[in-house]
Protein backbone atom coordinates (compact mmCIF):
# COMPACT_ATOMS: atom_id res chain seq x y z
CA UNK A 1 0.00 0.00 0.00
CA UNK A 2 1.29 3.21 -0.92
CA UNK A 3 -0.02 6.63 -0.93
CA UNK A 4 -1.30 9.18 2.07
CA UNK A 5 -4.62 11.38 0.44
CA UNK A 6 -4.77 13.91 3.05
CA UNK A 7 -3.47 16.11 5.48
CA UNK A 8 -4.63 16.39 9.75
CA UNK A 9 -2.90 18.29 12.14
CA UNK A 10 -1.73 18.28 15.91
CA UNK A 11 -4.37 20.67 17.64
CA UNK A 12 -2.52 22.07 20.34
CA UNK A 13 -4.61 20.00 23.10
CA UNK A 14 -2.39 17.41 21.12
CA UNK A 15 -5.17 15.43 19.53
CA UNK A 16 -6.09 15.42 15.83
CA UNK A 17 -7.45 19.03 14.13
CA UNK A 18 -9.93 18.03 11.78
CA UNK A 19 -8.54 17.91 8.20
CA UNK A 20 -10.23 19.20 4.23
CA UNK A 21 -10.82 15.59 2.81
CA UNK A 22 -10.88 17.24 -0.96
CA UNK A 23 -12.86 20.37 -0.46
CA UNK A 24 -10.62 22.86 -1.64
CA UNK A 25 -7.53 21.49 0.58
CA UNK A 26 -5.30 18.21 0.42
CA UNK A 27 -2.31 17.46 2.70
CA UNK A 28 -2.36 21.09 3.89
CA UNK A 29 -1.52 22.71 0.76
CA UNK A 30 -4.04 25.90 -0.80
CA UNK A 31 -6.45 24.88 -3.30
CA UNK A 32 -5.31 23.13 -6.85
CA UNK A 33 -5.72 24.08 -10.48
CA UNK A 34 -9.03 22.87 -11.79
CA UNK A 35 -8.46 19.20 -13.15
CA UNK A 36 -10.15 15.55 -12.44
CA UNK A 37 -8.95 15.17 -9.21
CA UNK A 38 -9.52 11.03 -9.39
CA UNK A 39 -7.71 10.88 -12.83
CA UNK A 40 -4.32 12.67 -11.33
CA UNK A 41 -5.04 10.44 -7.87
CA UNK A 42 -4.22 7.84 -10.83
CA UNK A 43 -1.51 9.25 -12.32
CA UNK A 44 0.45 10.33 -9.32
CA UNK A 45 0.14 7.35 -7.53
CA UNK A 46 0.73 4.81 -10.28
CA UNK A 47 4.23 6.49 -10.58
CA UNK A 48 4.82 6.67 -7.00
CA UNK A 49 3.80 3.02 -6.43
CA UNK A 50 5.59 1.93 -9.52
CA UNK A 51 9.11 3.84 -8.25
CA UNK A 52 8.24 2.05 -4.51
CA UNK A 53 7.94 -0.96 -5.71
CA UNK A 54 10.92 -0.59 -7.87
CA UNK A 55 12.76 0.09 -4.77
CA UNK A 56 11.67 -2.60 -2.64
CA UNK A 57 11.15 -5.92 -4.82
CA UNK A 58 14.69 -7.05 -3.89
CA UNK A 59 13.73 -7.30 -0.82
CA UNK A 60 10.37 -8.19 -1.62
CA UNK A 61 11.97 -11.41 -3.35
CA UNK A 62 14.23 -12.53 0.28
CA UNK A 63 11.27 -11.51 2.17
CA UNK A 64 9.00 -13.82 0.70
CA UNK A 65 11.74 -16.70 0.50
CA UNK A 66 11.99 -16.73 3.84
CA UNK A 67 8.24 -17.32 4.33
CA UNK A 68 7.67 -19.85 2.04
CA UNK A 69 10.50 -22.21 2.30
CA UNK A 70 11.83 -23.89 5.68
CA UNK A 71 14.93 -22.78 7.71
CA UNK A 72 16.39 -26.29 6.59
CA UNK A 73 17.08 -23.85 3.16
CA UNK A 74 17.51 -20.33 4.47
CA UNK A 75 18.07 -20.70 8.27
CA UNK A 76 18.92 -16.70 7.81
CA UNK A 77 18.59 -14.15 5.95
CA UNK A 78 21.67 -13.71 4.52
CA UNK A 79 22.20 -17.65 3.96
CA UNK A 80 18.54 -16.38 1.81
CA UNK A 81 20.33 -13.25 0.08
CA UNK A 82 24.02 -15.14 -0.57
CA UNK A 83 21.96 -18.11 -2.15
CA UNK A 84 20.21 -16.07 -4.25
CA UNK A 85 22.98 -14.10 -5.59
CA UNK A 86 25.65 -17.18 -6.15
CA UNK A 87 23.31 -19.59 -7.86
CA UNK A 88 20.92 -16.83 -9.37
CA UNK A 89 22.82 -13.57 -9.52
CA UNK A 90 21.07 -9.67 -9.52
CA UNK A 91 18.45 -9.83 -12.15
CA UNK A 92 17.47 -13.39 -12.20
CA UNK A 93 17.66 -13.84 -8.65
CA UNK A 94 16.23 -10.59 -6.91
CA UNK A 95 14.20 -9.08 -9.74
CA UNK A 96 12.83 -12.41 -10.64
CA UNK A 97 8.98 -11.37 -12.15
CA UNK A 98 9.35 -7.87 -11.23
CA UNK A 99 6.94 -6.69 -14.52
CA UNK A 100 3.62 -7.66 -13.58
CA UNK A 101 4.23 -5.88 -10.17
CA UNK A 102 5.30 -2.41 -11.66
CA UNK A 103 1.82 -3.02 -13.26
CA UNK A 104 0.03 -4.18 -9.92
CA UNK A 105 1.75 -1.07 -8.28
CA UNK A 106 0.38 1.10 -10.08
CA UNK A 107 -3.19 -0.26 -10.51
CA UNK A 108 -3.41 -0.65 -6.82
CA UNK A 109 -2.67 2.80 -6.08
CA UNK A 110 -5.24 3.86 -8.43
CA UNK A 111 -7.74 1.81 -6.65
CA UNK A 112 -6.56 2.83 -3.08
CA UNK A 113 -6.20 6.78 -3.73
CA UNK A 114 -9.83 6.65 -5.78
CA UNK A 115 -11.51 4.90 -2.74
CA UNK A 116 -9.78 6.22 -0.35
CA UNK A 117 -10.66 10.18 -1.26
CA UNK A 118 -14.56 8.99 -2.35
CA UNK A 119 -15.15 7.14 0.78
CA UNK A 120 -13.78 10.37 2.57
CA UNK A 121 -15.83 12.81 0.75
CA UNK A 122 -18.74 10.81 1.68
CA UNK A 123 -17.64 10.37 5.06
CA UNK A 124 -17.30 14.36 5.24
CA UNK A 125 -20.27 15.04 3.47
CA UNK A 126 -23.04 12.24 5.51
CA UNK A 127 -21.42 11.79 8.44
CA UNK A 128 -19.92 14.02 11.66
CA UNK A 129 -17.30 11.57 12.32
CA UNK A 130 -13.73 13.39 13.51
CA UNK A 131 -10.97 13.22 11.43
CA UNK A 132 -9.03 10.48 12.95
CA UNK A 133 -12.49 8.01 12.38
CA UNK A 134 -12.75 9.00 8.88
CA UNK A 135 -8.98 7.71 8.14
CA UNK A 136 -9.76 5.07 9.70
CA UNK A 137 -13.08 4.34 8.14
CA UNK A 138 -11.38 5.28 4.50
CA UNK A 139 -8.39 3.43 4.98
CA UNK A 140 -10.18 -0.17 5.97
CA UNK A 141 -12.34 0.76 2.72
CA UNK A 142 -9.65 1.41 0.98
CA UNK A 143 -7.68 -1.63 1.83
CA UNK A 144 -10.45 -4.26 1.19
CA UNK A 145 -10.85 -2.44 -2.04
CA UNK A 146 -7.12 -3.09 -2.91
CA UNK A 147 -7.16 -6.71 -1.92
CA UNK A 148 -9.37 -7.70 -4.80
CA UNK A 149 -6.49 -6.28 -7.16
CA UNK A 150 -3.69 -7.42 -4.94
CA UNK A 151 -4.56 -10.74 -4.94
CA UNK A 152 -3.75 -11.89 -8.48
CA UNK A 153 -0.79 -9.94 -8.59
CA UNK A 154 0.82 -11.03 -5.79
CA UNK A 155 0.08 -14.67 -6.28
CA UNK A 156 1.90 -14.46 -9.99
CA UNK A 157 4.69 -12.32 -8.06
CA UNK A 158 5.41 -14.77 -5.09
CA UNK A 159 5.21 -17.92 -7.43
CA UNK A 160 7.29 -16.47 -9.81
CA UNK A 161 9.98 -15.34 -6.65
CA UNK A 162 10.13 -19.12 -6.13
CA UNK A 163 9.98 -20.53 -8.94
CA UNK A 164 13.87 -20.34 -9.75
CA UNK A 165 14.15 -22.73 -6.12
CA UNK A 166 11.89 -25.82 -7.72
CA UNK A 167 12.44 -27.09 -10.92
CA UNK A 168 9.71 -27.29 -13.77
CA UNK A 169 8.42 -24.49 -12.78
CA UNK A 170 7.22 -21.46 -15.25
CA UNK A 171 10.06 -18.57 -14.68
CA UNK A 172 8.41 -16.19 -17.29
CA UNK A 173 4.96 -14.34 -16.49
CA UNK A 174 2.49 -15.44 -19.19
CA UNK A 175 3.65 -19.09 -18.54
CA UNK A 176 2.85 -18.73 -15.13
CA UNK A 177 -0.50 -17.34 -15.18
CA UNK A 178 -1.33 -19.75 -17.96
CA UNK A 179 -0.61 -22.60 -15.06
CA UNK A 180 -2.85 -21.17 -12.52
CA UNK A 181 -5.61 -21.21 -15.08
CA UNK A 182 -5.21 -24.77 -16.23
CA UNK A 183 -4.69 -25.50 -12.86
CA UNK A 184 -7.17 -23.49 -11.12
CA UNK A 185 -9.44 -21.79 -13.07
CA UNK A 186 -10.07 -17.71 -13.36
CA UNK A 187 -10.85 -17.85 -9.35
CA UNK A 188 -7.47 -19.78 -8.87
CA UNK A 189 -6.02 -16.43 -9.26
CA UNK A 190 -7.65 -15.35 -5.94
CA UNK A 191 -6.21 -17.91 -3.95
CA UNK A 192 -5.17 -16.24 -0.53
CA UNK A 193 -7.71 -13.47 -1.06
CA UNK A 194 -8.39 -13.75 2.09
CA UNK A 195 -4.96 -13.91 3.56
CA UNK A 196 -4.62 -10.43 1.74
CA UNK A 197 -7.94 -8.87 2.66
CA UNK A 198 -6.76 -9.79 6.28
CA UNK A 199 -3.27 -7.82 5.97
CA UNK A 200 -4.78 -4.82 3.75
CA UNK A 201 -7.80 -3.86 5.66
CA UNK A 202 -5.92 -3.64 9.03
CA UNK A 203 -3.10 -2.46 7.22
CA UNK A 204 -5.02 0.53 5.63
CA UNK A 205 -6.04 1.45 8.96
CA UNK A 206 -2.73 1.33 10.37
CA UNK A 207 -0.89 3.12 7.35
CA UNK A 208 -3.30 6.13 6.74
CA UNK A 209 -2.98 6.53 10.16
CA UNK A 210 0.51 6.84 11.10
CA UNK A 211 1.47 8.83 7.72
CA UNK A 212 -1.46 11.59 8.71
CA UNK A 213 -0.41 11.81 12.46
CA UNK A 214 3.35 11.92 11.89
CA UNK A 215 2.70 14.60 9.23
CA UNK A 216 0.35 16.25 11.54
CA UNK A 217 2.70 16.19 14.73
CA UNK A 218 5.90 17.20 12.44
CA UNK A 219 3.88 20.14 11.09
CA UNK A 220 2.33 21.18 14.52
CA UNK A 221 5.89 21.32 15.59
CA UNK A 222 6.79 24.28 13.13
CA UNK A 223 7.25 27.75 14.93
CA UNK A 224 3.78 28.80 13.08
CA UNK A 225 2.17 25.27 14.01
CA UNK A 226 1.76 24.19 10.98
CA UNK A 227 -0.67 27.00 10.13
CA UNK A 228 1.03 27.18 6.05
CA UNK A 229 0.02 23.30 6.42
CA UNK A 230 3.49 22.85 4.57
CA UNK A 231 5.96 19.79 5.13
CA UNK A 232 9.23 19.44 4.38
CA UNK A 233 11.06 16.80 2.67
CA UNK A 234 12.36 15.67 5.56
CA UNK A 235 9.04 15.85 7.43
CA UNK A 236 7.43 13.83 4.56
CA UNK A 237 10.07 11.11 4.15
CA UNK A 238 9.98 10.68 7.50
CA UNK A 239 6.24 10.08 7.69
CA UNK A 240 6.18 7.55 4.78
CA UNK A 241 8.90 5.79 6.36
CA UNK A 242 7.09 5.20 9.76
CA UNK A 243 3.87 4.38 7.77
CA UNK A 244 5.65 1.69 6.34
CA UNK A 245 7.16 0.64 9.35
CA UNK A 246 3.91 0.38 11.29
CA UNK A 247 1.97 -0.85 8.35
CA UNK A 248 4.47 -4.14 7.96
CA UNK A 249 5.35 -5.23 11.37
CA UNK A 250 1.42 -4.87 12.53
CA UNK A 251 0.12 -7.27 9.51
CA UNK A 252 3.36 -9.32 8.82
CA UNK A 253 1.49 -13.18 10.50
CA UNK A 254 -1.17 -12.31 7.58
CA UNK A 255 1.25 -11.67 4.95
CA UNK A 256 3.05 -14.85 5.90
CA UNK A 257 -0.56 -16.76 5.68
CA UNK A 258 -0.83 -14.80 2.59
CA UNK A 259 2.17 -15.85 0.66
CA UNK A 260 2.29 -18.86 1.92
CA UNK A 261 -1.34 -20.03 0.80
CA UNK A 262 -0.44 -18.43 -3.00
CA UNK A 263 2.77 -20.50 -3.46
CA UNK A 264 1.57 -24.01 -1.91
CA UNK A 265 -2.05 -23.60 -2.85
CA UNK A 266 -3.50 -24.26 0.55
CA UNK A 267 -6.70 -22.81 2.85
CA UNK A 268 -6.15 -20.11 4.90
CA UNK A 269 -6.68 -22.24 8.71
CA UNK A 270 -4.53 -25.35 6.80
CA UNK A 271 -2.00 -22.89 5.70
CA UNK A 272 -1.81 -21.54 9.32
CA UNK A 273 -1.57 -25.09 11.18
CA UNK A 274 0.85 -25.97 9.26
CA UNK A 275 3.12 -23.07 9.74
CA UNK A 276 2.65 -23.32 14.03
CA UNK A 277 3.39 -27.14 14.01
CA UNK A 278 6.71 -26.53 11.48
CA UNK A 279 7.92 -23.38 13.02
CA UNK A 280 5.68 -22.36 15.67
CA UNK A 281 5.19 -18.90 16.82
CA UNK A 282 8.25 -17.42 14.81
CA UNK A 283 7.46 -19.46 11.60
CA UNK A 284 4.57 -16.38 11.13
CA UNK A 285 7.72 -14.05 11.72
CA UNK A 286 9.90 -15.23 9.24
CA UNK A 287 11.59 -12.59 7.05
CA UNK A 288 10.23 -9.92 9.28
CA UNK A 289 13.93 -8.21 9.31
CA UNK A 290 14.23 -7.52 5.64
CA UNK A 291 10.71 -6.48 5.19
CA UNK A 292 11.22 -3.32 7.70
CA UNK A 293 14.69 -2.67 6.06
CA UNK A 294 12.48 -2.25 2.80
CA UNK A 295 9.83 -0.54 4.50
CA UNK A 296 11.72 2.62 5.32
CA UNK A 297 13.12 3.69 2.06
CA UNK A 298 10.10 2.22 -0.59
CA UNK A 299 7.36 3.84 1.64
CA UNK A 300 9.05 7.45 2.42
CA UNK A 301 10.13 7.75 -1.43
CA UNK A 302 6.11 6.48 -2.37
CA UNK A 303 4.81 9.58 -0.35
CA UNK A 304 7.18 11.84 -0.86
CA UNK A 305 6.88 11.48 -4.58
CA UNK A 306 3.03 11.48 -4.64
CA UNK A 307 3.06 14.79 -2.53
CA UNK A 308 5.34 16.46 -4.51
CA UNK A 309 3.30 15.32 -7.66
CA UNK A 310 -0.01 16.48 -6.79
CA UNK A 311 1.40 19.70 -5.55
CA UNK A 312 2.44 20.26 -9.30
Amino acid sequence: MLLGPQACRVDQGGGVAPCGLRSGARHGHQSRQPRNNALWDIVNGSIAGALGKTIEYPFDTVKVRLQTQGAHLFPTTWSCIRYTYQREGVLRGFFQGIGFPICGAAVENAVLFVSYNQCAKLLDRETNFSSLQKIVVSGAFAGSCASLVLTPVELIKCRLQVSNLASGKPTKIIPTIKSVLQERGVLGLWQGQSGTLIRELFGGITWFSTYELMKGYLLHRHEDGGADGKSTTWELLVSGASAGLAFNASIFPADTLKSKMQTEQIGLFSCARKIMAQAGLGGFYRGLGITLARAVPANAVVFYTYETLSKM
